[in-house]
């Protein structure tokens, strides 16, 4: 089997997605156009009774729950993945009676491990550290470990917590409206197996699709006239024999890098720890604070003037050097221009090596066009084919891929489409109720991600538990601190390396921008921080920053009826009624006299 390797990024600025996202077009145009029927239906008020009875049936001044009882609450919860997993961990432990229900499109929970299954699909993080803070898994078998470990470790930590119980799977999002009358948010859903739609609605509506869910073909002239086996990353044929065969791969970012070498059976292990970690728990806890040490000290690379941004350029450029030794005239071409973290960083293990090899023409001429046969480069040149690998990565708009509109008929997606202004990559003003994980402004580019993810599902379990517990029916971030977080963005990312000139996700640019604005563009995917200052701003809801409204009208509803909840019971805990003596201590005789024991 011989391959080449394209490179450079396609010279249109069209974007093609994949066919499958848009499967439900007329679903989702009748969405945005109009709210379904019931979606509008309101409150019912009767008419018939004195204004007296009214206030006490539907503002009462007592509640009839206890003070430490939540009121009955529903949150929607988009995707499956690692996100829709903590949601369900996190949101039940702020509230035990809360109920939640899971969407995934998928047959399967994983998210975006369970999509990827490209050959040499990996974690390009240390295994051991891309899992939960609370949940250390032993098992991993390679530094970087495959995405089927990686899918064993979740499906672990689902089966652990009951997350499944809550999942209703191959049932796709289409569209979702809030009602301002009901407060409430209406959440249209397809289910895949029937292709029919149905609606449900609940109290909190929360997105975890994060911003790499609709993959994308590359805007490429003639694409689809490909006659040979036209493959994309995120939606894998393993089926495919590759044996013996021209392959072409497009793109070098995180996939790219992984399906190269693992096309020419590169390997890399590290099995020999495994049993000592399983034997020593304690060791293994060490281990992986070490680890945590070495990746949370690496964030002063992100500052432009940092001695350590300096440096890092130094090594990174010899360690290229050393690994494309065989064939040392690629340097030139696969140096960056850009300082590091500009991008991405991917480790790669064997990539630069694969490319080194004689299997293997590494083309760095922009691609033209593709035909029936093969891959046409700017240069004229023609490539005969059989297979053409699209490892070009996703649609990166944080609106989410249906349309989510909030009050007043605003559009998430065209809010979002030039420059996404949000507050702390939660919420934005005109979406009461609403939150995303991994939403504008909240990756990191160095750091750990997944502590931050934990924490801003800890944080919006905060938020649930004061909507459910303290009788508040809207939250909604203030526009003023919306901006305000949005102003920090844009004069902090001025004194970082992400924001040199470097086509990246990280960035946005308005539509129909030529590559050199798309260098350009405003950095709309990082968290503006370090994973430990976004743990720190996350810690605590600070609700001076939301404008929060009752449920009922009644701001004394959170009093409950004067009972605690246990003092209900039938059969009375006598632990719980008198928990306030758990902690009393024990003083010992005293001589008054001088103050002192005895």
């Amino acid at each position: 089997m011989k391959m080449f390797v394209s490179l450079t990024p396609p010279t249109i600025n069209e974007i093609s997605t994949n066919p499958k996202a848009t499967k439900q077009d007329s679903v989702m145009s009748r969405i945005e156009g109009t709210a379904t029927p019931e979606s509008e239906k309101t409150l019912p008020v009767p008419t018939d009774l004195p204004t007296e009875e009214k206030h006490k049936a539907y503002t009462p001044l007592i509640s009839e729950r206890a003070i430490d009882q939540a009121r009955p609450l529903k949150v929607i919860y988009i995707g499956a993945g690692i996100s829709g997993i903590l949601a369900a961990i996190k949101f039940r432990e702020a509230v035990p009676d809360l109920s939640l229900t899971i969407y995934e499109k998928n047959p399967e929970l994983g998210g975006t491990w369970y999509e990827n299954q490209y050959p040499g699909c990996a974690c390009d993080v240390p295994s051991h550290s891309y899992q939960l803070s609370f949940e250390s898994w032993t098992g991993w078998s390679k530094f970087f470990s495959g995405a089927d470990e990686i899918r064993e470790y979740w499906n672990r930590v689902a089966l652990k917590y009951n997350v499944r119980e809550h999942i209703k799977f191959e049932s796709r999002c289409v569209g979702a409206r809030w009602n301002d009358s009901t407060g409430k948010w209406f959440v249209q859903v397809v289910d895949e197996k029937t292709g029919s739609v149905f609606e449900d609605s609940a109290d909190i509506f929360m997105t975890g699709t994060g911003l790499l869910n609709e993959w994308k073909w590359p805007p490429i002239p003639g694409l689809h006239t490909f006659k040979g086996k036209l493959l994309h990353s995120a939606s894998w044929d393993s089926t495919y024999d590759m044996t013996n065969k021209e392959i072409a791969v497009i793109g070098a970012g995180s996939s790219g890098i992984q399906i190269v070498p693992a096309l020419l059976e590169n390997v890399n292990g590290m099995d020999h720890y495994k049993q000592f970690w399983q034997d020593n728990p304690a060791a293994y806890v060490e281990y992986r604070k070490g680890l945590e040490l070495e990746l949370q000290t690496l964030y002063s690379k992100s500052q432009r003037s940092s001695d350590l941004q300096r440096s890092s350029r130094v090594q990174y450029q010899a360690d290229m050097q050393r690994r494309l030794k065989e064939k040392p005239e690629l340097l030139a071409d696969l140096l960056p221009d850009f300082p590091p973290l500009c991008k991405r960083l991917t480790p790669g293990p064997g990539y630069l090596e694969a490319l080194t090899s004689p299997k293997v023409r590494v083309i760095t001429t922009a691609i033209k066009a593709i035909d029936e046969s093969g891959v046409v480069t700017s240069c004229g040149t023609h490539r005969a084919v059989d297979a053409i690998v699209c490892a070009t990565g996703f649609e990166t708009n944080p609106g989410g891929g249906f349309p989510i509109i909030g009050r007043n008929g605003v559009n998430l997606r065209k809010k979002y489409s030039e420059r996404p202004e949000s507050y702390l990559g939660i919420t934005t003003n005109d979406f009461p109720n609403f939150f995303q994980s991994l939403g504008p402004n909240s990756f990191q580019g160095a750091g750990n991600l997944l502590i931050t993810m934990e924490q801003v599902h800890a944080y919006v379990a905060q938020i649930i538990a004061r909507m459910a517990y303290d009788n508040i029916g809207i939250v909604e971030a203030k526009k003023s601190q919306v901006r305000g977080f949005t102003q920090f963005c844009e004069k902090y990312f001025e004194r970082t390396v992400y924001s040199a000139k470097c086509a990246s996700w990280y960035k946005s640019s308005p539509p129909g921008s030529s590559l050199e604005e798309r260098k350009s563009g405003r950095v709309v995917a990082l968290w503006p921080g370090s994973s430990l200052h976004a743990l720190q701003a996350l810690k605590k809801v600070r609700w001076e920053d939301y404008d929060l409204q009752s449920y009922d009208g009644n701001e004394f509803g959170w009093f409950g009826n004067g009972w605690i909840f246990d003092e209900q019971k039938l059969q009375i805990d006598g632990a719980a009624i008198t928990h306030y003596l758990d902690r009393t201590d024990f003083l010992g005789a005293v001589d008054t006299k001088i103050g002192s024991e005895v």
